[in-house]
C-alpha cells in the first residue's frame, strides 16, 4: 500500500484541496478530499493527473522531422503518405521493437497515462505469412516500459472507396476478416494486466460495410471501436460521391455508433453532425499537432462542445510526443479560427488550462476502455506533479494558474509521482 498527500490536485470535479490518495495492488482504492495528511505519506503540492493517448502509430515515430520537405508542388497528406509507406516496408519486427519501447518511454516520461495503438503494418517483413510478430512486439514494448495499452489491431482490406485493390505498398497491411479474427483470438491469449484489445477499421475507405458487420457480430460487444473517419476534404467527397453522405453522417447512419466508439480525426464536420456525434455518446479523436503537420485542417470544437460532445487527445505520427503541447495546438488552433481567445472553458471552468486537461482525460480513459487516468477510485494511478522553473515566482502554489502556464508557457514542467 501506498499513500499520498497532495495539496492541491485536479479531480473530475475540479480543483480540489488536502487530497489524500491510497493505492494498493495497483489500483486507487480510495481519495478524500479536504483531510491532513497522515504519517508516511507522500507529499506532493500541485497534481493532475497523467493524459489516456488515444491514437498513436508508434513506428512513424522514426520519421519525425525527417519529412519536412517539399517532395511535389501540391505537397500534402497524400505525399507525406508516399514517405510512411517506404518506412512502414523497410522496418521488421526488431526495428519495430526498438522504435515502440522508446517511443513508448517519452509518453510515459512526458506525461501520459497509457497509449491506444492503432496497428495496421501486420505482415513480417520477412515471413509474410506471420501476421502476429509486430503486434507482439509492440505489446512486449509497452509491458517493458510499464506502460498500459489497448492495442487496436486494424483491418485494412482496401486502398480506398468501391473496393479498391491495396497497392503494393500496402500490402503488409493486408488482412482478410477471417484473418483479422486469428490475429485477435492470438492476442487474446498474450495481453497481459494492464493491457487490453480493441476493435479497429482503418477508414471507411479500406473496409467494406459488409466485414465492418462481420467483425462488431463476432467480437465482444464492450470493446473499443476506433476508426479514421473525415481527415481528408478528399476522402469526405469520395465519401459522398460513393455513398451520398459524408463520413460521419454515414456511419452513425449505418451502425450503432454508441460510447464504445472513437472517431479519429472527426476534422470536417457539419454543425448537424457534431450535434449527432455528440448525441452518440462516442469520443471525437483529436490529433492537433499530427493534424496541423500533414495541413488536414481544424476541428469545430466551439460547435461541438455547445452540443456536449466529448472528445480526446492523442500523439498519431508522434512528430512530437507531449500533451501539454497538443492540447496549446487544440486551443491555439480555435483561438485563429474563431479569431477569439479562451474559447476553450465553460461556465464550471474558467481557466483553459484546466478544462482542456479533464476534458482529454475524461473522454482518454472512455475511448482507450481502460481505468487508466484520473485521480479516481478503482482507476490505475497516473499522477504527474506540476514544478515551477522560476522557483521565485509567486503563482507557483496557483494550480490553475501553474496548470495554464504547462499549456501554454513554458516555464512549469511535470514530475511523474511514483
Amino acid at each position: 500500500m501506498t499513500n499520498y498527500f497532495f495539496h492541491q490536485a485536479l479531480i473530475p470535479k475540479g480543483w480540489a484541496k488536502n487530497v489524500r490518495v491510497v493505492v494498493e495492488n495497483d489500483l486507487i482504492q480510495s481519495v478524500d478530499c479536504d483531510v491532513s495528511a497522515e504519517p508516511g505519506d507522500k507529499k506532493a503540492s500541485v497534481v493532475i493527473p497523467a493524459v489516456p493517448n488515444i491514437h498513436s502509430h508508434v513506428f512513424q515515430r522514426a520519421m519525425a522531422g525527417c519529412s519536412e520537405y517539399r517532395l511535389r508542388e501540391d505537397d500534402d497528406f497524400w505525399s507525406w503518405r508516399e514517405l510512411m509507406y517506404k518506412l512502414a516496408n523497410a522496418m521488421d519486427v526488431n526495428a519495430f521493437y526498438d522504435i515502440a519501447k522508446s517511443t513508448f518511454q517519452t509518453m510515459k516520461d512526458r506525461g501520459y497515462a497509457n497509449v491506444c495503438e492503432f496497428h495496421y503494418v501486420h505482415r513480417d517483413l520477412n515471413d509474410p505469412n506471420n501476421t502476429h510478430a509486430q503486434a507482439e512486439a509492440i505489446l512486449q514494448a509497452a509491458d517493458d516500459v510499464g506502460l498500459p495499452i489497448t492495442l487496436l489491431p486494424v483491418l485494412y482490406s482496401y486502398s480506398g472507396f468501391g473496393e479498391q485493390p491495396l497497392l503494393e505498398e500496402q500490402q503488409r497491411f493486408a488482412l482478410t476478416v477471417d484473418e483479422y479474427l486469428q490475429l485477435y483470438a492470438h492476442l487474446e491469449k498474450q495481453i497481459k494486466p494492464q493491457q487490453r484489445l480493441g476493435i479497429c477499421f482503418h477508414s471507411l475507405r479500406a473496409v467494406s460495410p459488409e466485414q465492418m458487420r462481420r467483425l462488431l457480430d463476432a467480437l465482444p460487444k464492450e470493446a473499443p471501436v476506433h476508426i479514421h473517419i473525415a481527415e481528408q476534404t478528399a476522402e469526405v467527397d469520395q465519401c459522398r460521391a460513393l455513398y451520398g453522405q459524408t463520413p460521419v453522417a454515414w456511419l452513425l447512419d449505418n451502425f450503432e455508433v454508441n460510447e464504445h466508439w472513437c472517431l479519429i480525426h472527426a476534422t470536417h464536420l457539419t454543425e448537424q453532425e457534431s450535434k449527432d456525434l455528440a448525441q452518440s455518446g462516442a469520443i471525437a479523436g483529436l490529433c492537433p499537432l499530427t493534424e496541423a503537420n500533414l495541413g488536414d485542417g481544424i476541428f469545430p470544437l466551439e460547435n461541438y462542445k455547445n452540443n456536449r460532445g466529448r472528445w480526446a487527445i492523442g500523439s498519431d505520427s508522434n512528430v512530437k510526443i507531449n500533451p501539454a503541447e497538443e492540447l496549446q495546438m487544440l486551443a491555439y488552433s480555435q483561438r485563429l479560427s474563431l479569431r477569439k481567445r479562451v474559447v476553450c472553458s465553460d461556465q464550471s471552468q474558467a481557466h483553459a488550462g484546466s478544462w482542456l486537461w479533464q476534458q482529454a482525460v475524461a473522454g482518454g480513459v472512455q475511448a482507450s476502455g481502460q481505468k487508466v487516468a484520473g485521480i479516481v477510485k478503482g482507476h490505475m494511478p497516473a499522477f504527474l506533479a506540476l514544478k515551477s522553473i522560476n522557483q521565485a515566482d509567486q503563482s507557483r502554489d496557483h494550480a490553475e494558474i501553474l496548470l495554464d502556464r504547462l499549456v501554454f508557457a513554458d516555464d512549469v514542467g511535470i514530475e511523474r509521482i511514483d
